[in-house]
Parts: C-alpha cells; structure tokens; sequence
C-alpha cells in the first residue's frame, strides 16, 4: 500500500502494483529515459550508459515494460524511494512521484503555487496601482480595428503593446450594468466564456465584448486572477490575425475585466450548430475556418505558448469568417526552443477535447493537435463534440465506428447534411487529418505545421475547383 510507503523504503521492496502504475506513468513518451540517465553511482558517476538504454529499449518491441525492468535492476542495490522521487521531481514527472509519496509532493506543489500567487497578486495589484495612476493619462490613443486586426509577419518576433486601463464604472455603464438578458431579449449577455460571462457593450460608438470574470465552484479568488494576468500577458505579447483582438482591461472594481473587439459572427461551435437561425456554413468556409484555426495555433506554438483549451467554443468568427483563437486564461509558456513535456497536477481543460496525456496532467503542443483533431471532426459533421443522449457520447469515438468495417455508419452518412457543397476527396483528406491528429500516442501525431500545411492544400484545390 502507498500509505505503507516512505523515502527510505527500498525501491526492491515496492509493491508489484505500485511498480506497474509506475510504468503506466514512464513508459509512454519514454520518460523512463529521464530516469535511467539520471541514476547514478555512490561515486558519482551514471549508472547505466548509452548501451543500458538501448538494451532498455529493445524491451519494448518485446511486449515488455522498460520502467518495470528498469525498476527491478536498480532494486539490486539499495535504492530509495526518496531517491527516485527526487529525480521524478526533478523532471517534473509529479503524476508518477504521487503514486509513491503524494503527501511530499503535494507539499512542494503547494510551495510552488503560493509563490506563483504570490506573483499574481502582485502583478494584480501593480496593474490596479497604475490604473489609478494613468487615469490623467490621454486615452484618446487609436485602437486597432476589428476589421484589419494587425498582422505579425511568421518571423516576426513578437512586441510587446500596451492596453488601455478602464474604470469598472465603465464597464457597468457600456454594458447596461452587466444585463444579463440574452441580447435577442434586449439585454446585453452574449454567454459564457472561459471563467465568465461575456457582454456585448458600446465603447466609443466601437462595439466590444466585456468578459466579466467571476469565481466558480472550483476556482479560488487567487486563481481568478492568474487566468486574469495570464490573458493579458499572453495577448500583449502576441499578435496575429488569427488570435483574438484584446483592447484593454479593469481591474479596480468588484469583478476583473477583459475588453475584446466584438466577433460579430460568434463561435465557431454556435454557427455549426446554427443557432439563432443562422446560415450553415459551407465546405469551402469551414475549410477556410480550419486553416485560420491552424494557422494561430501555429503561430502560438511558434513562440512557446500551449493554448490547453482548443475548442470550437473558444474559435470566433469575425464579420468576414475570420477565425480568431480566444481564452488564453490556461494557456502556458515553455521555454525556448525546448520540446520537453512539462507536467501539472491541476488538470484542466473540456473533457470531450483532452488527449490521453493531458488527462495525466501533461502540458505539450501535441494535445493542442489532439483537441484540434476533434474541431475537425465537428466542421465535417456539424455535430457537437459531446452529447449524453447519443453512442458514442464523445465525437472523437466516432472514428472507430467510421473505421470499422462490421459498423453501418460510413464517412459519407458521418458528413454534415447541411452543406452540400463538397467533394468526396477533400472530405477524406480533412476526415484523415483529423484521425492523424487524434492518435492516441502523441509522439504519432502531427505537428501543428504539417497541419496547417494539409489544409491549405485542401483550400486551393476548393478554389482551383472553383475556378475550373
């Protein structure tokens, strides 16, 4: 039992169950590789060279678990838990260092995560400062428009750009004091956004979205705020077409703020589901919709950022269709030009778009690939990505019946009845791409790159159909 276990208990003396949940944590990604080059000898030379690793490695195409043999030969010596918690931890492997001291953990985490409020209360509380400081400062300074978002060339560094600073008072006023009646009602509420509600408001004849932060049932107050300084940073570093335009913030009042420039057409998630009575959209926009998609997300991953939440709801749709990625609150920084996956224990995210990994509490750009494989599957179908009352509940399950030749149900009967504007080869092409995004080995996946590139191959063969 894990209760049974302490940093001096000697790894040859770990449960066989604990060993195996162990290697359900380290074989995949092969982060049992972490491991071995991080053991060493009394001396302080490796244990176990070049040639160790690839006679672990041989292991897999055996059927055999490397971790567990790993563990069973380092067990020979008198090797202690301690001693490899301390390695797990110091490759950020938390999930794995749980199962075998989580109260250790949990206690570095929660040092950890202090520190990091700590930080957030004070940015939060130096943004308030200098809110109150600015206030004489002209803010008659031109915003972007809506509707020629400024571009960043792909190699481009991003530059840093300010935001305007508004009152609360503001807020309350362009909103109609946050009425919540639906707009269709005469109110101002557009919906739910991530950890808030959004409104439609009127700030200098320029119509806006105002996300109105609030604490939910599992959000604390101090993690209100870093999702409140986490968008905001993300998006004063990051510019591009493809990402939404945040115009400003307050801070000063009851509820945190965020200003957006109003995406008119909504989220991608509502114009599939036509809400409001809307148009369906056709093949050539949702390909076009995909690629915009793709090609923020590409930009995101260019510059170390994880987005975490990729999901139709958190694509808006500009006037003219132009996709725009929204939400950044979850989003995470890497560090440069590294690949290395990084490892959380607060799983966050919407259950129908999460990679295996990501349920395991890993951070990497692949499972931002794996959710936008579902968002392919929504612009093909038009169904949602989860419905209680169907089978299978999860649209990325569809696939295997799709793929099953003893199912009835066929790619074609799986398209969107709705559109009727598309051709059999391009529907495969998306249809492939989606199920290559969603392998369940992240390692099998693509890069966001190659991605992108596949969609666009898809869009000029629309318009060269459309030209012939």
């Amino acid at each position: 039992m894990t209760n049974s276990v302490t940093s001096a208990t000697y790894i040859r003396n770990l449960s066989y169950s604990l060993r195996r949940e162990l290697s359900d944590f380290l074989d995949p990604q092969d982060k049992w590789k972490d491991v071995i080059v991080s053991i060493r000898r009394q001396n302080g030379e490796l244990r176990y060279s070049q040639l160790h690793v690839r006679r672990f490695e041989g292991l897999v195409a055996q059927g055999r678990s490397p971790t567990l043999e790993l563990l069973n030969d380092w067990g020979t010596t008198n090797s202690t838990v301690g001693e490899l918690v301390d390695i797990l931890q110091s490759h950020s492997l938390l999930a794995a260092a749980s199962v075998l001291l989580p109260d250790r953990v949990k206690e570095a985490r929660d040092t950890a995560e202090t520190q990091l409020v700590a930080v957030a209360e004070k940015t939060y509380s130096t943004l308030s400062t200098k809110l109150l400081e600015d206030r004489e400062v002209d803010r008659e300074t031109p915003v972007r428009s809506a509707l020629r978002p400024q571009i960043l060339l792909e190699d481009k560094e991003p530059e840093h750009t300010g935001f305007s600073n508004f009152l609360y008072s503001e807020m309350r006023k362009i909103t109609l004091n946050f009425d919540d009646r639906p707009m269709s009602d005469g109110g101002s509420r557009l919906g739910e956004g991530g950890f808030g509600t959004v409104y439609r408001g009127l700030l200098n004849d320029r119509p806006v979205a105002v996300k109105k932060l609030g604490t939910m049932d599992d959000i604390s107050l101090d993690e209100l705020r870093i999702q409140f300084n986490q968008e905001i940073q993300t998006l004063k570093v990051l510019k591009h077409e493809n990402l939404v335009d945040m115009i400003g913030f307050s801070c000063d009042g009851q509820h945190p703020c965020l200003v957006y420039a109003l995406m008119t057409n909504g989220s991608l998630l509502d114009r599939l589901a036509c809400m409001e009575d809307t148009i369906p959209l056709c093949w050539r926009q949702r390909c076009l919709i995909a690629e915009g998609s793709a090609r923020g997300l590409e930009y995101l991953h260019c510059y170390h950022h994880i987005h975490r939440d990729v999901k139709s709801a958190n694509i808006l749709l500009d006037e003219t269709f132009v996709a725009k990625i929204s939400d950044f609150g979850l989003t995470r920084a890497s560090a440069k030009h590294t690949s290395t996956t990084m490892m959380t224990e607060r799983i966050v995210g919407t259950r129908a778009y999460m990679a295996p990994e990501a349920l395991r509490g890993e951070i990497t750009p692949k499972s931002d690939v794996f959710s936008f494989g579902v968002v392919l599957l929504e612009i093909l179908s038009g169904l949602p990505p989860a419905d209680e009352n169907r089978e299978p509940q999860f649209l990325m399950e569809f696939r295997y019946d799709i793929d099953d030749e003893d199912e009835e149900l066929t790619l074609e009967e799986f398209v969107d009845k709705k559109m009727t504007d598309w051709e059999m080869s391009q529907i495969e092409s998306v249809y492939s791409l989606a199920c290559n995004c969603l392998h369940d080995r992240k390692n099998r996946r693509p890069v966001i790159k190659q991605v992108l590139s596949e969609l666009k191959g898809v869009v000029k063969t629309i318009s060269l159909d459309l030209e012939a």
